[in-house]
């Protein structure tokens, strides 16, 4: 075992000692049938204190493969642009950029589509719905027109006994 895993499994023994101990100390204590494990797990911590570690051997190092240099290229000077011919160029390039976007569609046979051209079902239901509200409206006005007055709910009392 080297020092780099005992390390990692000296860490692991010790958060796993504390979670041990916090329940003997919440379940065992309260319990007269229970007995602690918390000194069985701090038993096993100071085994594995005491093992001997393997030193961590280096493998051997070869000479990295020689790699020419990348040779860079000089960067041309470029004359200063005037605002027209900035303008020329913006408008190529958003025309180059637009053009692969209007390019076709692939579809995936298992992907699921929409068709919102027709209208669904739910769509011709709240139309319904709504031209019924009106008709309702309409009605009511109707009928508070031939009343000459608007429409009240008579409320009744009722007499004790």
């Amino acid at each position: 075992m080297t020092e780099d895993e005992k390390r990692m499994v000296m860490q692991f023994m010790g958060q796993t000692y504390g979670e041990v101990k916090k329940q003997d100390s919440m379940l065992v204590n309260q319990s007269g049938n229970l007995s602690p494990k918390s000194e069985e797990m701090k038993q096993a911590f100071t085994n594995m204190a005491r093992t001997p570690t393997i030193p961590q051997q280096a493998p051997p190092q070869q000479a990295p493969p020689q790699q020419p240099e990348p040779q860079v290229a000089p960067v041309p000077i470029q004359a200063p642009v005037d605002y027209e011919q900035a303008v020329k160029e913006l408008a190529q390039t958003e025309q180059v950029v637009q053009q692969p976007m209007v390019s076709e569609q692939v579809q995936d046979p298992n992907q699921l589509t929409f068709d919102l051209k027709e209208r669904s079902v739910m769509d011709e239901l709240l139309e319904a719905s709504k031209k019924t509200n009106l008709l309702l409206k309409d009605i009511k006005l109707l009928l508070e027109k031939e009343n000459g007055r608007p429409a009240k709910k008579k409320v009744t009392s009722k007499k004790p006994g």
